[in-house]
């Protein structure tokens, strides 16, 4: 989940996205360690009236971030920790335009690479030693047309661990 602002216009409300988030995460120590996050969001911007009838396009997101890892705390059934990853966002905002209209013309950012970042915090809840339930939130910073979107994303999912320090 993320809630993005697909334009720097007010007249533009943010638009709720969904998608999946795939992570790894190499431990060197039991309380640090690199993630490696890449994630894909998709939803719809909600058009204000314009004069090329362009009302609910189609966009997407792609993030690829990588950064330290913290478990703050470790017990016997569950952690909890913080991450701060940087790297890179694509997003796509002209999915469903006409030939020859461009995102900028009715206010939305343009398809562009951009800079990205997550920082934020998960708990893990363990299933078993090598299966566990996480649940992240974090804050997700991108700068797409010169302007910072300050998304809130979050995610649910199952966590599978290889190797020794797993907890």
């Amino acid at each position: 989940y993320s809630h993005f602002n697909p334009s720097a216009a007010r007249s533009f409300p943010a638009s709720n996205l969904l998608g999946w988030n795939g992570t790894a995460t190499v431990y060197f120590r039991p309380v640090w360690g690199i993630e490696a996050s890449v994630r894909g969001l998709y939803g719809n911007i909600d058009a204000p009236p314009n004069q090329y009838g362009i009302t609910n396009p189609r966009m997407s997101e792609y993030l690829w971030l990588f950064g330290p890892t913290f478990r703050v705390f470790r017990r016997e059934t569950y952690a909890a920790g913080f991450h701060t990853l940087i790297g890179a966002a694509y997003g796509s905002f002209d999915k469903d335009f006409p030939q020859g209209v461009s995102p900028n013309q009715i206010g939305v950012y343009n398809n562009k690479l951009a800079f990205g970042a997550a920082a934020g915090a998960f708990g893990e809840y363990y299933l078993s030693p090598k299966l566990a339930v996480r649940v992240i939130a974090d804050w997700q910073p991108t700068h797409y047309g010169y302007t910072w979107q300050n998304e809130f994303a979050g995610s649910v999912g199952i966590v599978y661990k290889i190797g020794s320090l797993h907890k």
